[in-house]
């Protein structure tokens, strides 16, 4: 089995004759601003804290690592005046990495008498990922292999999440093997998992994304200092009170948002204050969960109904782990059914987004096709960075098992990945249907945080941290429904981009 390990980690270094490496007048070190990079000066996220990362041969850089507050903190108190409660729910996300030029295929081995089951493809010196458990076993062949002869397994530990596949065990006979740039991708790993050795070792915690690629969110987060601290959101997106007649819901609508004039005719549907109040309350401060009442209006539920109603629903599906695998299959893990809705689709919709926008304190044009003049900070895309909106419905006994949002990325430039999860509840007459966040950090109960759907009512939780890493505790379900049917939408963000074609193989 191949797992990370200091022993191994530090051998690697003997052999390695090159870095990939950062240039040392680099205005990321120390950072400037906040929008470039989270770094500890900047006072809206104090649990950035500096460690020096060694190389060895001299060579070290200094990185910003998010470091989890005290469990006590949570509830206003002293810190170390209140232990963690383990989660009672086990499972974790599993980083297989290739360090090989095939390209692999990774299968979950079930046991004795059953078949394996097909995970994902990686990429040459690529990595891929999935939700898993203890004890789960894995493995690996090359993909192009016609007789699919195993190459790697791994035993997944409860202390682990980082494996790999080294089939040169080291830099001197990948040398000999590799092309210059097969050689400098496969370094580029090797100084990944270098990297992440030492930030296990800094933060407690397993580092599952890409050194000196995958950088620390461009986007605006919310701290969740303490449960139940909230925050007030003020947006001109105020609600709907009544619905206008399709046609002219649908009237003036583009890629690039409405036009001014139908702004205007919108207007008299609409509530008669000048701005929506919204209350966010923070459920879970690490993973960081939050909750705004009334998000929705009655109307704006209705109409999102009606618009579901005319749509065709399909069995939702589940994607690969990431990186060259962008298959989606249907899985047991996932039963409901679910349709998509563009923002252009009308008004209300558009509205939504923009009121999303606002919770997110991100420009609403980031969330659809702008003009290279709307965001000239934001040169290298303009496309949305965020997916269209998700319409989901579940029928009695029907799931989403517990899985994370975010997916490794591909060997690209920007490492595109999603950021932050809105889900908009449509309704709450049924039972059970709670979304669940089994690995919630608290002081309290090993049993999972439920969320409660209540018709209007949002949820956001992010599956970032302010360093760039993924927030595995962000792992989530959504518990069968008893009776009953349930409705929501749900909004992916992506960060930095979403827009793939920009994105360079590295």
């Amino acid at each position: 089995m191949k797992r990370l390990c200091s022993a191994t980690i530090w051998l690697f270094l003997i052999h390695m004759t090159t870095f990939i490496r950062a240039d040392e007048s680099s205005d990321l070190f120390p950072p400037q601003h906040c929008a470039e990079w989270s770094g500890a000066q900047c006072s809206w996220e104090p649990n950035l804290a500096k460690m020096t990362v060694d190389f060895g041969a001299g060579y070290k850089e200094p990185f910003y690592a998010y470091v989890t507050p005290d469990v006590a903190t949570f509830y206003n108190e002293t810190k170390g005046s209140r232990p963690e409660v383990a989660p009672r729910f086990t499972g974790l996300y599993g980083k297989f990495i290739n360090l090989g030029k095939d390209a692999l295929s990774v299968y979950w081995d079930g046991g004795k008498g059953t078949e394996p089951t097909f995970i994902s493809d990686i990429e040459p010196f690529g990595a891929t990922g999935t939700s898993t458990y203890p004890n789960h076993v894995f493995f690996t062949v090359v993909k192009a292999d016609p007789e699919k002869r195993e190459v790697q397994r791994w035993t997944i530990a409860s202390d682990n999440m980082i494996y790999y596949y080294d089939p040169y065990k080291g830099t001197d006979a990948a040398a000999k093997i590799l092309t210059s740039h097969e050689l400098q991708l496969y370094q580029m790993q090797l100084q990944n998992l270098v990297f992440a050795h030492q930030y296990k070792d800094f933060t407690g915690r397993d580092w599952l994304g890409l050194y000196k690629q995958k950088k620390p969110p461009r986007f605006h987060m919310w701290r969740a200092d303490s449960l139940g601290q909230t925050y007030d959101i003020q947006t001109k997106e105020i609600h709907f009170v009544e619905i206008p007649h399709q046609e002219e819901l649908e009237r003036g609508m583009s890629a690039y948002g409405p036009r001014p004039d139908q702004v205007d005719r919108m207007r008299k549907h609409r509530d008669t204050h000048t701005t929506l109040n919204l209350t966010m309350t923070v459920l879970s401060c690490a993973p960081r969960v939050f909750e705004i009442k009334n998000f929705l209006s009655n109307v704006e539920v209705d109409h999102i109904l009606q618009v579901a109603a005319q749509t065709d629903l399909h069995r939702s599906t589940v994607s690969g782990g990431g990186g060259m695998d962008t298959s989606q299959h249907t899985s047991n893990t996932r039963t409901s059914k679910n349709s998509w809705l563009p923002r252009r689709t009308d008004f209300v919709i558009d509205t939504i987004y923009k009121r999303a926008a606002d919770v997110l304190q991100m420009n609403e044009a980031l969330l659809r096709s702008r003009r290279a003049s709307e965001i000239s900070e934001m040169p290298e895309s303009h496309v949305s960075v965020a997916e269209r909106l998700q319409l989901v419905h579940y029928e009695p006994g029907e799931q989403y098992a517990a899985h994370h949002d975010f997916a490794m990325p591909g060997l690209v430039n920007y490492q595109p990945s999603r950021f932050a999860t809105i889900l908009f509840y449509l309704n709450d007459d049924f039972t059970g249907g709670e979304t669940s966040f089994p690995r919630w950090l608290n002081g309290e109960t090993d049993r999972p945080l439920k969320v409660k759907p209540e018709k209007g009512k949002a949820v956001l939780f992010y599956s970032m941290l302010p360093d760039g890493n993924y927030d595995e505790r962000s792992q989530h379900a959504s518990l069968p429904v008893k009776e009953g049917e349930k409705w929501l939408i749900n909004l992916w963000v992506w960060d930095p981009i979403l827009d793939h074609t920009v994105a360079d193989h590295l």
